[in-house]
C-alpha cells in the first residue's frame, strides 16, 4: 500500500521544479542582446548644458517718470540679459575625457556650462574643435578614465537590423540624469539629405535612417547596434508636429571617427580642395551647349579651374563635363559639391569625364585648402 504513495511524492516533486525551469527561461529572455547593449552604451551617454544670453533693450524704469517731464529728451535703455539654458546629447569616445556631439547642440550657445553623466556626476567642458558642414563637434570633460562607448563599422548594417537610439529627449523637463532609450531598426541606409535642410552648408548624405523614436533633445546621442556598438549619431527627425514619426536619421560612424581624429590632431577639420567651379549642363541654354560641343544633357562642366590645383595637374580642363565621382553619378553641381565635402586630405579622387563626346578618366589626391 506503501508504493503508489511513494510514486505520488516523486511526481510532486518533479511537477514542483516545472515552476522553477519557467521562471529562469523568462529571466533569460529579459537580459537580451537589446538590454545587454543599452546597459553597455548608456554609462557613456551624456546631457550636454549650453547657456544662450539674450540680449534686449528695455527703458531704465528709474527714469521713465523724470524722462514724461522733458518731452525733448530721449528715454534712457537698459541691456538687460537672459540666460537661456538648453540640453543635447553626446557620448564619449575614450577615456581621455573626449564627447562627441552634433555642432548644432552648441552653434548658438556663448558656453557649453557642462555635462550630466547618467550616474549623476556633473563635470565641467570645454570644446576641442567643431567641423560644422559634417555637423559635429568634439567636447572635452576634466576628467580621466571616462566611461566610453564602444564605436562599430556603419559600412556593415543590414536593413532591418535592431537600432537603439540613447539620449536625453527633453532634457531639463525629468529631473534624472539617466539616459531615454527607444528601440527600431535600421530602416535605410545611405540616406542623402536635400541641401536646402543644412541651409545648403550641412553635409547630410549617407546618413542611416531609422524608426527608432528621435526627439528634440536626442541630438548628439549615440545610435547603436545589438552588439553594443555605436553607429551613428542621432542628427535629425522628418515631422511636421515636431514629434516623432518613425523617420529619424543619423549621421554613419565612420565618418563621424574620421572627423574625430581630424580634430584631435589638427583642432579643426582642414577643408578639402580640388581647385575648380562648376556649371550645372541643364542650366546652360541648348544654342550655348550646341556652341561649347557637349554631348551629354547632364552633369557639370568645369568653368574654371586654378593651373596649380591638384585637378589641373591630373588633366582635368574647362569645358570638360563630370558625370561621376568615385563611381557615383553627378547630375548637378551638388552631386559633386557633396561629393567633395565629403572627403579628407589625402583622399584620392576619381573623375569620370566626357570631352566632347570622348570619356576619359582622371585621378588626384585632395589637398588642404589653405587661406
Amino acid at each position: 500500500m506503501m508504493r503508489p504513495s511513494r510514486a505520488v511524492g516523486v511526481c510532486v516533486c518533479v511537477l514542483a521544479a516545472v515552476p522553477a525551469v519557467a521562471q529562469n527561461d523568462i529571466d533569460h529572455s529579459r537580459r537580451n542582446a537589446i538590454v545587454r547593449a543599452i546597459e553597455s552604451v548608456s554609462p557613456a551617454v551624456v546631457s550636454i548644458n549650453v547657456v544662450q544670453v539674450q540680449a534686449r533693450r528695455v527703458m531704465d524704469p528709474f527714469a521713465r517718470d523724470f524722462w514724461d517731464f522733458f518731452y525733448h529728451s530721449r528715454p534712457r535703455y537698459l541691456l538687460q540679459k537672459r540666460q537661456l539654458d538648453s540640453v543635447g546629447s553626446g557620448f564619449f569616445v575614450d577615456q581621455r575625457g573626449h564627447i562627441v556631439t552634433n555642432y548644432h547642440v552648441i552653434e548658438d550657445a556663448d558656453a557649453v556650462a557642462s555635462v550630466a553623466l547618467a550616474d549623476g556626476r556633473v563635470l565641467d567642458v570645454e570644446l576641442v574643435g567643431v567641423d560644422e558642414r559634417a555637423d559635429i563637434a568634439v567636447l572635452r570633460a576634466r576628467a580621466d578614465r571616462m566611461p566610453r562607448a564602444e564605436l562599430g563599422d556603419s559600412d556593415d548594417l543590414i536593413n532591418g537590423e535592431w537600432a537603439i537610439a540613447i539620449g536625453n529627449p527633453f532634457g531639463g523637463l525629468i529631473a534624472d540624469p539617466q539616459p531615454s532609450v527607444s528601440v527600431g531598426v535600421v530602416s535605410a541606409t545611405h540616406r542623402r539629405v536635400s541641401p536646402s535642410v543644412g541651409g545648403g552648408e550641412r553635409l547630410y548624405q549617407d546618413m542611416i535612417q531609422t524608426d527608432a523614436a528621435i526627439n528634440p533633445g536626442n541630438s548628439g546621442g549615440p545610435l547603436a547596434n545589438a552588439n553594443g556598438e555605436v553607429i551613428g549619431v542621432n542628427t535629425m527627425i522628418f515631422s511636421q508636429s515636431g514629434g516623432s514619426v518613425g523617420l529619424g536619421f543619423a549621421i554613419p560612424i565612420n565618418r563621424v571617427r574620421r572627423v574625430v581624429d581630424e580634430i584631435l590632431r589638427y583642432g579643426r577639420r582642414r577643408d578639402p580642395w580640388a581647385g575648380f567651379h562648376v556649371e550645372d549642363v541643364d542650366s546652360l541654354r541648348r544654342d550655348f551647349r550646341d556652341e561649347l560641343g557637349l554631348q551629354v544633357d547632364s552633369g557639370c562642366i568645369v568653368s574654371n579651374i586654378l593651373t596649380d590645383s591638384p585637378a589641373y595637374e591630373a588633366g582635368l580642363r574647362p569645358g570638360d563635363v563630370i558625370v561621376a565621382v568615385n563611381a557615383r553619378p553627378v547630375r548637378a553641381s551638388s552631386d559633386l559639391d557633396f561629393a567633395i565635402w565629403a572627403m579628407f586630405v589625402g583622399d584620392s579622387v576619381s573623375l569620370k569625364l566626357d570631352r566632347q563626346g570622348k570619356r576619359q578618366t582622371v585621378s588626384f589626391t585632395i589637398q588642404e585648402l589653405t587661406k
